[in-house]
């Protein structure tokens, strides 16, 4: 493995760094569906497993992501770009939508990849599941879901995302103790994995006997986040925590917090990328539930290979999770500088 494995690799197993979470993700959010054999189905005529490793097959594979307009992603194609290095017979085909409602343009993306040529393997991070699986239902290549599950997939390579949200919540119960009162800000309505973490985060904080006192929605925008939680802020002037689906609303929600000079509310964020990780260490946000994007990129090309090469993929590949802290952002947020500099 080359340099930013290795440290990928430090940096999940390092236990003093991070809050390990004991079986986050252990679960997907959604149950794979079509075709456990795809990767043994889906494998070309032409070029075998030891054809690759002699140098005489390169394996065309693509990626769709969400979008490629944001940091979190740039951690997925970052995790790409390695193994593509690393693994040397194989050319990878990145695209991803202009943002994360671009709904229409994502489909036609996956439209275009998956009624051509133009690869021998798919990873795809669904903005919208159900859709996608129509278009990708009895495709003859093996498909992969990278971040978020959807039927049509035989492999899910992500986080467990509902598990995840649960030790983030958990987290914020033991902060504001029984009674506490909770706002829960989701990104996008009915949307698989912001749905997920916010069952997480209801179930830790129903579980810690905390008041749930309103869930809104912000599309994962941080601008409509400072004005719902103005909202918010308004409704239940004793609010004594909130907890959010991505990073962007956290840092927004803390933004809105600041300006009314409220103190001691404590915000949770979701992703870890470098801004809310740095808002940790600032002390804006309280934590962050940490993904781990990089390794989601290398782990989808990597499985790619393996199916295309005929190796059974297991149902979930489970790419870990932390929750980041006061006790532990510094030296977390070091080790996503080295990733991405």
């Amino acid at each position: 493995m080359k340099k930013n494995v290795k440290r990928l690799l430090a940096l999940l197993a390092c236990g003093t760094m991070a809050v390990s979470l004991a079986g986050c993700g252990a679960t997907p959010d959604q149950p794979s569906g079509a075709g456990a054999d795809a990767g043994a189905a889906g494998t070309p005529d032409s070029g075998t497993a030891a054809d690759a490793q002699d140098g005489d097959t390169t394996y065309s594979l693509g990626v769709i992501l969400k979008t490629t307009a944001s940091e979190y992603w740039s951690y997925v194609i970052a995790g790409i770009e390695q193994a593509e290095a690393d693994l040397g017979n194989v050319e990878v085909d990145v695209r991803g939508a202009s943002g994360d409602t671009a709904f229409e343009e994502q489909l036609n993306m996956v439209e275009t990849v998956a009624g051509s040529n133009l690869v021998q393997a798919l990873a795809l991070a669904p903005l919208q599941a159900d859709q996608v699986n129509n278009v990708l239902e009895g495709a003859q290549m093996p498909i992969l879901a990278v971040d978020t599950n959807f039927e049509a997939a035989s492999t899910f390579i992500g986080t467990g995302h509902e598990d995840a949200a649960y030790q983030g919540g958990q987290y914020v119960a033991k902060q504001i103790g029984e009674g506490g009162k909770v706002a829960v800000l989701a990104n996008i309505q009915g949307e698989l994995t912001s749905e997920s973490r916010v069952a997480g985060y209801v179930r830790a904080l129903e579980e810690g006997k905390c008041d749930i006192v309103t869930t809104q929605y912000t599309d994962g925008v941080g601008d409509k986040a400072v004005t719902v939680m103005e909202g918010v802020l308004l409704s239940h002037p004793d609010l004594d925590a909130v907890v959010c689906c991505a990073d962007d609303v956290a840092l927004g929600a803390a933004r809105a917090i600041a300006s009314v000079g409220r103190e001691g509310i404590v915000v949770c964020g979701f992703d870890g990328i470098s801004s809310g990780v740095q808002a940790v260490v600032d002390g804006q946000i309280s934590c962050t539930v940490a993904q781990d994007p990089y390794n989601m990129g290398y782990q989808a090309v990597v499985s790619m290979v393996d199916a295309l090469e005929g190796k059974e993929l297991p149902e979930f590949i489970d790419t870990g999770c932390n929750v980041i802290t006061p006790e532990n952002a510094e030296e977390y947020l070091a080790k996503l500088k080295e990733l991405v500099p």
